[in-house]
């Protein structure tokens, strides 16, 4: 009954330190985040939501641990993806809802990575 007890409360140890870890992670990386748009040009008023999404199931499968996604005031169906890799924000691509064409993608790639978007 005691060795039970023990291994719970180990368990429950641990989880509570990786909830803690992402929640931690999630506050730096938001802020590299801000810190590459800056970057690139843009300034956190154009940012209309930074949205942060971690797994542990990814990280186990050889998949992007980090995925971040950031919305622009002026494009508001556009959601450009990055991911936290190597201590870096790397831009991933773009997506919207509707889907956008081919042509239109690799639009706002180049756009973004050029600092034209919303100009």
């Amino acid at each position: 009954m005691k060795r039970t007890k023990v291994l719970i409360t180990i368990l429950f140890s641990i989880l509570v330190v990786l909830c803690m870890n992402v929640f931690v992670q999630k506050k730096f990386i938001r802020t590299y985040t801000i810190t590459e748009l800056e970057y690139r040009g843009y300034s956190i008023q154009d940012v209309q939501e930074i949205e942060i999404k971690h797994s542990y199931l990814n990280r186990l499968l050889s998949y992007n641990e980090w995925r971040i996604s950031v919305e622009f005031k002026k494009q508001p169906d556009v959601l450009f993806w990055f991911t936290y890799r190597d201590d870096k924000i790397v831009f991933q691509g773009v997506s919207s809802e509707p889907l956008l064409d081919k042509e239109a993608i690799h639009d706002y790639s180049e756009k973004y990575k050029n600092g034209t978007l919303l100009k």
